[in-house]
């Protein structure tokens, strides 16, 4: 098992390729900026839009000037992600919170690299941190750093909650990256709140154990990661299986249905498989709608 130095660079040589090699482009096609700024004036033109034209200026000078303006790039962008319990459950290869902590590098990186802003808020039933956004590589591995470290205080996740105080505490309109396992289905209202406020993008991250049972026989305990409470569960009756199947679908779609509601497309990331495609086919999508 890697410490998380070791982890932390690894996750920096994965992320960062996959950035300059496949994100950086989708995300800048997206995340465009708050808009257009005033920059300067300069003579008119033949051709120019008269609607441009400085008229202040221009009396003032006796000629004829037009506006020039420039996008204004920045944006502030925020990756909120889970770190209750539940996230720590990992049936192949690694846990939920490990694949989390790779989504965020990727997203936080692809930030960067379009000169925004990016900063860190870590959650349960509470906030457990806050990293506040910045700028440069250092502060994007402390971040990731930071993820991987965290002992979180809460069990139990609360997205409720952390949609209010996101709502609450960013001001200005900022991108806010959401990444949960989405178990906790009580956040319409708040949720909603935020996504009028932000550019709110849900990011479902899940394990196959959710969907599907292992093959297995005989009565297995089933503990809930949050609450503790066990459950026996007949692994070998195929109506018990069944029934765990329905259930987490009806979960799944609970919570997809309520995202879609206000406007935001969930974006899945399963643990054992490739999420690259899911992020390029998500940002294909918003670029081609802008």
């Amino acid at each position: 098992m890697l410490d998380v130095a070791a982890r932390v660079r690894q996750i920096e040589l994965i992320t960062r390729r996959l950035v300059n090699d496949t994100m950086a482009g989708q995300y800048h096609a997206v995340f465009k900026g708050r808009g257009m700024s005033f920059d300067s004036v300069r003579e008119y033109q033949a051709g120019d839009d008269i609607r441009t034209i400085d008229w202040n200026v221009s009396a003032r000078t006796g000629g004829v000037f037009v506006k020039q303006y420039v996008e204004e790039r920045e944006l502030t962008v925020l990756v909120a992600v889970d770190v209750s319990a539940s996230m720590g459950i990992g049936t192949v290869e690694r846990s939920k919170r490990d694949l989390a902590a790779e989504v965020a590098a990727v997203l936080a990186f692809s930030a960067l690299s379009n000169n925004d802003r990016v900063g860190l808020v870590l959650f349960s039933d509470r906030i457990e941190h806050v990293v506040p956004p910045k700028k440069g590589r250092g502060h994007v591995l402390r971040m990731v750093n930071d993820l991987l470290r965290i002992a979180p205080k809460g069990r139990q996740t609360r997205l409720d909650m952390v949609c209010d105080e996101l709502s609450r505490i960013v001001r200005k309109r900022s991108v806010v990256f959401l990444l949960s396992d989405f178990l906790d289905s009580e956040f319409d209202r708040s949720f909603g709140v935020l996504a009028r406020r932000h550019d709110a993008v849900p990011l479902v991250i899940s394990d196959p154990v959710e969907e599907k049972f292992p093959d297995l026989a005989g009565l297995v305990p089933l503990q809930d990661a949050e609450t503790g409470a066990v459950q026996w569960f007949d692994a070998g009756d195929a109506q018990c299986r069944t029934a765990y199947w329905q259930r987490q679908a009806v979960l799944r779609r609970k919570a997809e249905t309520l995202l879609r509601k206000h406007g935001a497309e969930p974006v899945e990331a399963k643990v054992g498989q490739d999420y690259v495609p899911a992020l390029v086919t998500y940002f294909r999508r918003r670029a081609a709608r802008q």
